[in-house]
């Protein structure tokens, strides 16, 4: 069996982007929120990832913010760059740029909205390649409109400094497929925290979470517990986390509206204020997740599992 390329491993989350209220970053609180996920004992960060509205980022905007986790960080976790564009010249400047202020890595959807071909597709891969700077895959189609299925997994594994692959399909079956075509050079990564269980039972090593902003101790408690085989003890984390799934299908609102909604109501740390297109919910929508958010027993302080 071949060596995976990284040790990237455990709950990355896919962090929010905090804003102030003159809907400028807010760098106060994106330290804050640092600390919050440092103490909830995550693994990893992502930063102006999709959860991080990187789409209404400016790249200055994503390099600063890029800068100033990488320095607040400082090594306690790997962070890696949200670097994805629409254009391959723009994911290569963002990348070169998040290798110089010595990341540990980038995480980079194929080209959204382009819809590129199969061809056009590993050719803007290979770019973001030659930075040399090691990348996590995001498989996310209905973002993209693009697959990253075992087949085109295959191939994208013989650019050396893509090192993982954090899949978001619903497909269990191709989800098995592409983590036995290349869990055995890539870091696999549940993309959907509802399936960390059975992705984990077939080889995936860590996630990256969405909703580890809302519930960040429960998230690593559920990953820690199913990391260790401890399948009957995870049923409990895995209810939390399955229940806040289904009041988010069931809120009305928007993925990432949602997220700083109930960050926001269980006093997280860079909830509340949103970019355009996105807008605060109304008092019925606040309500309503407010409600569901009480009925579900979310941790508020947790610590990793301790070693055995």
């Amino acid at each position: 069996m071949a060596k995976l390329r990284t040790d990237w491993k455990g709950v990355f989350p896919a962090c929010v982007t905090p804003f102030a209220k003159d809907g400028s970053v807010d760098e106060a609180a994106t330290r804050k929120m640092i600390d919050m996920f440092l103490a909830d004992g995550v693994d990893g960060l992502i930063i102006a990832g999709s959860t991080g509205e990187w789409f209404s980022l400016t790249d200055k905007e994503r390099v600063d913010l890029f800068a100033v986790a990488q320095e607040h960080t400082a090594g306690r976790v790997p962070v890696l760059a949200g670097t994805s564009a629409i254009g391959t010249r723009e994911a290569v400047e963002l990348t070169k740029a998040a290798k110089k202020l010595g990341m540990a890595g980038c995480m980079v959807l194929p080209p959204p909205y382009a819809l590129p071909s199969r061809r056009e597709v590993i050719a803007h891969f290979e770019e973001v390649g030659k930075v040399g700077l090691p990348i996590m895959l995001y498989n996310n189609p209905p973002r993209t409109s693009i697959n990253i299925d075992a087949a085109l997994a295959r191939d994208l594994a013989k650019i050396d400094t893509i090192v993982a692959l954090k899949d978001s399909t619903r497909d269990l079956y191709q989800k098995s497929e592409t983590i036995y075509a290349v869990g055995d050079k890539f870091a696999m990564f549940a993309g959907l925290e509802p399936y960390i269980l059975s992705n984990v039972h077939r080889g995936a090593v860590g996630t990256v979470s969405m909703m580890a902003n809302v519930c960040g101790p429960d998230m690593v408690e559920y990953f820690g517990l199913c990391a260790k085989g401890r399948w009957e003890e995870a049923k409990g984390p895995q209810k939390t986390v399955d229940r806040l799934y289904h009041l988010l299908s069931n809120a009305g609102a928007p993925n990432y509206v949602f997220v700083k909604e109930a960050m926001e109501i269980l006093g997280r740390a860079g909830g509340g204020t949103l970019r355009r297109p996105y807008l605060r919910v109304d008092d019925a929508t606040r309500k309503k997740i407010e409600a569901g958010l009480a009925e579900i027993p979310v941790k508020r302080s947790g610590k990793r599992l301790a070693a055995e």
